[in-house]
């Protein structure tokens, strides 16, 4: 770690690549995480309304299996989150806050950051993947699919950014 705590990129990269090519060895499949939300979403549906939840033709991939709940990509996404709480607990840079500029309210913080985040949700599934499953699993496998998505994630990204930079200045 250098001087901020902060891990090398060039570090965090090989880690990153080999950890994708680890899950596509041992699971035969590559990393993601938008799955797990739909999965518990479906589980969730199905346990209030079983008939509603098996009425929905994308619910029932995740309703017809034996034990979906034990799904491996729960077990990542989990990982995940206790994986990154560790590095923040072993980098001595762990704090409860949300980032906002001095002049943003709390509530406009919260509000855009849900509103972003279920977005980000929903478009990730209508991509048939997040960030991870499409343009870092795609795009190991060559798949123009995840190239594509890459360019237009960062196309997008740069449009959005500067239309609402003045959110943060």
């Amino acid at each position: 770690m250098g001087k901020n705590n902060f891990w090398s990129p060039y570090i965090a990269g090989v880690g990153l690549g080999l950890t994708l090519l680890a899950t596509f060895y041992i699971t035969g499949w590559g990393l993601g995480a938008s799955s797990a939300f739909s999965l518990l979403t479906g589980v969730g549906v199905g346990r209030v309304s079983p008939e509603y939840a098996a009425s929905l033709e994308y619910f029932t991939q995740y309703l017809n299996v034996e034990m979906p709940l034990k799904n491996w990509v729960l077990f990542e996404v989990a990982g995940l989150f206790l994986g990154a709480f560790a590095a923040s607990l072993m980098s001595k840079s762990f704090k409860f806050k949300l980032d906002r500029p001095e002049h943003m309210k709390l509530q406009t913080r919260i509000i855009t950051s849900l509103a972003g985040g279920i977005l980000i949700g929903f478009a990730s599934r209508l991509a048939r993947g997040c960030t991870s499953g499409v343009a870092l699993s795609g795009g190991a496998q060559l798949a123009i699919a995840g190239w594509i998505f890459v360019m237009a994630m960062f196309i997008s990204g740069f449009i959005f950014a500067a239309l609402f930079r003045r959110l943060w200045s």
